[in-house]
């Protein structure tokens, strides 16, 4: 049983090893592309959930969160999170009364058994902006959006369609 055990060992420390630096390599490739938020007065790393009234969803990446008063929270998350824009909700866990840069997000999908959560996704730091700035960064992401315009109905003599109708 010795002799197994110690087969095994050098096996084991090499997969550690190679799992170790693959990790560290896509942590370094992970802070690259990552962008780092910038601080100011307006910037804060957490909110406290009792002065939130409401949530909106912007599209995969901006979240906006209204506080007591006039003050909105813009965040960004880190990276797309597909499925958010779609589904317009999501759900969080905490348990110390505040939601932080880096908890996590998850979407909520309709299910025939009810709400089900879906990607998770980790929140960005929060930019105090005021309701009217919120107010512009809506409307300047809903003016995106073509607006649809009807097709012209051709006349019935160009489809070959009688004027008269049949009994």
């Amino acid at each position: 049983m010795y002799k197994q055990i110690k087969k095994w060992i050098p096996a084991g420390i090499l997969l550690a090893t190679l799992f170790c630096a693959r990790t560290g390599a896509q942590d370094k490739e992970a802070d690259v592309t990552e962008e780092e938020p910038i601080y100011d007065e307006n910037t804060a790393e957490c909110i406290s959930l009792r002065h939130v009234r409401r949530t909106k969803v912007v599209d995969d990446r901006n979240v906006l969160f209204y506080m007591r008063g006039k003050t909105v929270y813009h965040n960004v998350l880190p990276r797309s999170c597909s499925g958010l824009a779609r589904e317009d909700r999501f759900s969080y866990q905490t348990s110390i009364g505040r939601l932080c840069r880096l908890d996590q997000i998850s979407v909520l999908y309709n299910d025939p058994f009810g709400m089900r959560a879906g990607n998770r996704c980790s929140l960005g730091a929060f930019q105090k902006i005021d309701r009217d700035d919120a107010k512009a960064f809506m409307d300047s992401t809903n003016n995106d959006v073509p607006a649809a315009k009807p097709l012209p109905m051709p006349a019935p003599q160009e489809v070959g369609a009688s004027q008269e109708l049949d009994p």
